[in-house]
């Protein structure tokens, strides 16, 4: 797929002139395509192709909140490590999608396709999954980027938190991000990345981890920042992307009722492995959650999201030793067949 560069002015003369208007249209152009560029591969000159296997999608994901946490992304500053508290969890969480997509369950489902007697079609676990990951990062990770790299124009300035909508995207950049898979459903069902009070409020709570006199006072600011941005990311997001659709939470009740025995197991290990022995290092969701009510897995996430706090300030040096390992992932390969 061609991928010109909007964002730059080209001459092809030495006279030539050429004005843009920085606007901020201009600047989450560049914000989106910075994650265009991250889950695709160069193939040519100026020619990139968007891989295609989930798994891999869902590990430069990881790779990516990880570097954003860790600071060494465009604009980090080393100085202000922990500000993106959010972004540490979602490591955690999108290396936890790529490990549900390579379980032997979901891999025999795309093998098998629909299930026996037309119970349900099992692919409609990946497809979600799927979905859920790549437009919450194409939501999220261009706000990080955005932050870091024109902090002056994020709510002062050009004031350009309020002013984000896909639609006003630079033309080439728009088109791009439409042929993206589900794009002519998802960017509807997430108000094309207009943003939420709950996003509003946790990068608010950046600025405040930023400037926060004492350490205590900085860790009270990190949690509220990490539920504000977990409300967004899965009432905003998550919830009508993909638990409200019909066809997958319709599996997921039917996963729960008929199919418990061979589901992958709801939870969040705090390593880059996909599993741990070591109960202090997950949580795992109850098992009469019913992860497709916004409520019942916001109870599971808030308590997800405390414990990972807890071994944030217990276990740090587990805890960056693992997000360096999972930073390590950003070019993690696609594969020649896709499922």
């Amino acid at each position: 797929m061609p991928l010109d560069e909007a964002v730059n002015a080209v001459n092809d003369k030495p006279d030539k002139t050429h004005t843009i208007e920085a606007n901020c249209d201009l600047l989450w152009s560049q914000a989106q395509q910075f994650a265009y560029l991250r889950l695709s591969d160069k193939t040519g000159d100026n020619q990139y192709k968007f891989i295609g296997l989930y798994a891999a999608r869902a590990r430069r994901i990881a790779a990516t909140y990880a570097r954003f946490y860790l600071e060494t992304e465009k604009g980090g500053d080393a100085d202000k490590i922990g500000r993106y508290y959010w972004m540490a969890l979602g490591a955690f969480a999108s290396k936890t999608v790529a490990c549900i997509l390579d379980s032997p369950q979901v891999q025999s489902a795309y093998a098998v396709g629909t299930a026996s007697l037309g119970i349900t079609d099992m692919k409609a676990v990946a497809n979600g999954l799927g979905q859920g990951n790549l437009w919450l990062f194409s939501d999220i990770a261009p706000t990080h980027w955005f932050y870091s790299n024109y902090p002056e124009h994020f709510f002062s300035g050009m004031a350009c938190l309020s002013k984000r909508d896909a639609n006003q995207l630079e033309e080439r950049v728009k088109a791009t991000m439409e042929e993206l898979p589900w794009a002519s459903t998802s960017l509807s069902r997430i108000k094309h990345f207009k943003p939420s009070p709950a996003m509003r409020e946790g990068f608010e709570k950046v600025l405040d981890i930023e400037n926060a006199k004492t350490k205590k006072l900085r860790s009270e600011y990190q949690l509220e920042h990490l539920l504000a941005v977990a409300d967004h990311e899965q009432r905003e997001v998550l919830q009508p992307l993909i638990y409200d659709d019909p066809v997958f939470s319709k599996w997921l009740v039917r996963e729960r009722k008929y199919w418990r025995w061979v589901a992958p197991t709801y939870q969040l290990v705090f390593t880059h492995q996909c599993s741990d022995s070591d109960p202090q290092l997950k949580s795992v969701a109850p098992g009469d959650m019913k992860v497709e009510e916004e409520e019942s897995r916001m109870d599971w996430i808030e308590s997800a999201a405390k414990k990972f706090h807890k071994l944030m300030s217990d276990q740090e040096a587990h805890m960056l030793n693992e997000l360096k390992i999972m930073a390590t992932w950003v070019d993690s390969p696609d594969a020649r067949f896709v499922y």
